[in-house]
């Protein structure tokens, strides 16, 4: 703005800035006007407005005036200033600053500039408020276009040419509808119409100035609902709307709807929906045929205490009246919490019905026949307390019976509690020779004369009979006495112990008996059935067939046993054993032939304890394995140092066999020792070969093939041993220490060695008598026949370093001894 231009109007101030819009110089009325300080240095203008300063006219470098501006004075009224102002360039053409006037408005020229600023203002809002129209207009997702009263185009958006994809030129504004109507049905666009077809159709609507909606099928797949608006100034409105995705969700909806009627129509359980005033809105079949009820007398409508009156009047709720059911009923919908209870039906049914509120305060009731499952329940409850093969109390309801006989019912009195432990005799021998079928025969008869034989011990007073598993039992007396009860014990013993017939077959048990009676042997359940199976254990010991009362001697033996297993367990982690070795003598050339390996448990506070008292714990515990194997893998690493003929014998405990795979134990043992298998020899009793025939057949042909000698030990003893002989192919048989020690004093036992040599030499066989200890006993043996002798008299057994010197001559006083 030129200098001379800047008296425009009368000016009460001049003012200038630099490039950055900071006010550099003002002179004039400024102070005297505004009631400020001087204004140098702050951004233009320099006023105290109401807001942030607006120096937009001075963002561009054009000259502006008549700018309005308020301003707050201190003395607390609002003045109005109008500015006019010019940039200043520099010589590159740049605006280095701004130059301007500035003059208070008051009287006419204040009111015309408040009005013209009301005017620019309501314009601005017009203009951003059409703008927003347009931008609303244009982003949505229907099509609109607006039409004058000569049926124009007056107005569009562009989602109406996405839907019809008509040319851009056909939606510009002053478009006749008729062309755009014919071209879009020129396109398919209304479906079996020709353009004059369409245009009349679409005309004939319009004049009718009334709203119409209408839904067609477009060639490219859309669903396109289309609406006339006719408009109070005589314009028309036509918007074009996709429906295709809400006619798929209509579609999904009633596909849903369809489901779900068919869901609660062939649902299993019965279902009732009420609403927020309780009253039926969906009933299904199921739920009418459950109760017996009619689609007349319970439809949508009723009210829940309705539907609980037509159920009572049918049986549902027996024992109460209609107003008795609805008010249990009613007490619990009042709740609001979600419930579950079982109904028995007249029938006999029960019913179960689950009872859960919905967020818009009606409730839903699902009714579920579970007859079938509280059966089964009852009968999971009833198995999980019987056994399943005699019907009898099992171990766990056994226990209970045990509490409450020692709590002391009221009414039960008249002396202490007995409790008997019964276990058959030579169960396990039926169930291997003649099957577990014919074992199960068995106990179902030996619980029948059981139940019989205590019928008039129930009769006196309260008698359980449990089974606690495989072929023991327990009987419970409460109240009895030590003279009943060890009637009772004779009376059980009697009555098993006669033969059955089963399977055309004829079986012969016994049965042994323990007892414990309150209060001096135990006092609860665990004592009384530990005491009793103390007592069990001697009366097995004692010879079987027999019952005994526990004393206080048997828990000090069972006590000594326990540390014996403690003990044993110990010693196997320490490695407290060691290996002696006892060597046997070939009679053909009186020399060592091999050493049998003997296991010796060195205690560090019990000392050497004896095999016999430690072997049948390992063997009942299991630890027997571990110790086998080690003492296994120890005889073949000791026999490996030994010259070539020399072999070394070890025995194998049937358990060694339950596993399956001693013969891989055997391999390792050899492989890792270097020796050649047919130095070793594995003893083994005719037990190994009761518990699974086949099987221990099996694995013995297979170490035999690897050359390993197998020998049968304490041959005689057992009553199969002979068949056994003809099962297996063994390398040699061992003649029992009983029988040589019999040879000076019963001509039999001579007869009987000589007939085992004689079988043996004739199967091929070596024999080898054990605990030979006179001179006397070793002529009859060679008299006999015997191949080979050990025992006292050729060397008691030696420990492994003493193994190497006895070998290397040592021993020939011995031998010249025994030749």
């Amino acid at each position: 703005m030129p200098p001379d231009d800047l008296d425009i109007f009368a000016a009460d101030w001049v003012w200038e800035t630099d490039a950055d819009l900071r006010l550099t110089s003002v002179r004039g009325r400024y102070g005297a006007l505004t009631g400020e300080a001087d204004p140098v240095g702050r951004p233009w203008p320099g006023l105290a407005g109401e807001g942030p300063a607006d120096d937009g006219p001075l963002r561009s470098p054009v000259p502006f005036r008549d700018l309005v501006l308020p301003h707050r004075h201190p003395d607390g009224r609002t003045r109005w200033f109008r500015f006019g102002g010019a940039p200043q360039r520099a010589t590159d053409g740049t605006v280095a600053g701004w130059r301007g006037v500035c003059a208070e408005l008051s009287g006419p020229a204040l009111a015309q500039a408040e009005a013209a600023r009301r005017l620019e203002d309501e314009r601005r809002r017009c203009e951003e408020q059409t703008r927003r129209f347009e931008a609303v207009v244009e982003h949505m997702p229907i099509g609109v276009s607006l039409f004058d009263a000569d049926l124009t185009l007056i107005a569009v958006n562009g989602r109406l040419h996405e839907i019809f994809g008509l040319p851009p030129n056909l939606l510009c504004l002053g478009t006749p509808l008729e062309s755009m109507i014919r071209t879009s049905a020129g396109s398919g666009n209304f479906p079996q119409m020709s353009p004059d077809e369409a245009w009349a159709y679409v005309s004939a609507r319009i004049a009718q100035r009334v709203r119409l909606q209408r839904e067609r099928q477009l060639p490219g797949g859309v669903l396109l609902k289309t609406t006339i608006m006719p408009l109070p100034d005589g314009t028309t409105l036509v918007v074009h709307e996709d429906a295709t995705d809400r006619a798929r969700a209509d579609a999904r909806l009633a596909e849903q709807k369809n489901r779900l009627d068919h869901a609660l129509t062939h649902m299993s359980h019965g279902l009732v929906l009420f609403d927020a005033d309780h009253r039926v809105t969906v009933v299904n079949r199921q739920f009418l045929d459950l109760y017996g009820l009619s689609a007349e007398t319970v439809h949508p409508g009723i009210t829940a205490e309705e539907l609980i009156h037509r159920r009572t009047e049918a049986g549902n709720f027996p024992g109460l009246q209609p107003e008795e059911a609805w008010q249990q009923v009613r007490e619990r919908l009042a709740s609001r919490t979600r419930y579950r209870l079982d109904q028995t039906l007249v029938d006999g049914r029960v019913i179960a019905v689950t009872y859960a509120p919905t967020p818009e305060g009606g409730f839903v009731t699902v009714h579920e026949d579970v007859t079938a499952a509280k059966r089964a329940e009852a009968q999971i409850v009833h198995m999980a307390r019987h056994d399943a093969l005699t019907g009898l109390p099992n171990r766990n309801l056994l226990h209970e019976g045990l509490a409450e006989a020692l709590a002391g019912e009221p009414g039960v009195r008249g002396g202490p509690t007995a409790v008997l432990c019964l276990d058959l005799d030579r169960f396990k021998t039926v169930n291997d020779t003649l099957g577990h079928a014919v074992g199960d025969k068995l106990l179902r008869q030996v619980t029948a004369r059981l139940t019989a034989a205590i019928r008039d011990e129930a009769e006196a007073g309260r008698v359980t009979l449990a089974r606690l598993g495989g072929d023991e039992f327990a009987v419970i007396l409460h109240p009895t006495s030590r003279f009943k009860a060890g009637r009772l014990a004779a009376r059980l013993i009697e009555a098993v112990t006669r033969d059955y017939e089963i399977d055309g077959k004829r079986v012969a048990v016994g049965l042994s008996i323990g007892i414990a009676l309150t209060p001096t042997d135990g006092q609860d359940a665990e004592g009384l059935l530990r005491a009793a199976d103390m007592a069990l254990y001697r009366a097995k010991a004692e010879g079987r067939g027999i019952h005994r009362f526990f004393e206080p001697a048997m828990d000090v033996a069972v006590q000594t046993r326990r540390g014996v297993e403690l003990d044993l367990r110990a010693a196997l982690a320490e490695r407290q054993f060691a290996l002696a070795f006892q060597p046997f003598l070939d009679l053909s050339d009186n020399r060592i032939a091999g050493f049998e390996a003997l296991v010796r448990w060195h205690h560090p506070v019990r000392g050497v304890v004896s095999p016999a008292a430690f072997v049948p714990i390992a063997e009942e515990t299991g630890m027997i394995v571990p110790l086998g194997e080690w003492v296994l893998r120890q005889a073949c690493r000791e026999a490996a140092r030994w010259p070539n003929g020399v072999r070394v014998s070890v025995n194998l405990s049937p358990v060694q066999f339950r596993s399956g795979d001693i013969d891989a134990t055997v391999i390792a043992a050899l492989r890792d020792a270097g020796l050649d298998p047919h130095r070793l020899e594995l003893e083994i009793t005719e037990g190994v070969l009761l518990q699974d025939n086949a099987s221990t057949l099996a694995i013995l042909h297979r170490l035999k093939g690897l050359g390993v000698r197998i020998a049968m030990d304490d041959f005689g003893t057992g009553y199969s041993s002979l068949g056994y002989l003809r099962a297996f192919p063994f390398d040699k048989i061992k003649i029992d220490r009983a029988f040589v020690a019999d040879l000076s004093v019963r001509p039999d036992a001579l007869a009987i060695v000589r007939a085992v040599t004689t079988l043996a030499d004739s199967l091929d066989m070596t024999t080898t008598a054990e605990g030979v200890e006179t001179e006397e006993q070793l002529s009859h043996l060679r008299g006999a026949g015997c191949t080979e002798v050990q025992g006292y008299l050729i060397s008691r057994p030696v420990p492994a370093e003493a193994v190497a010197p006895m070998l290397a001559g040592e021993c020939g006083e011995m031998a010249r001894r025994c030749g």
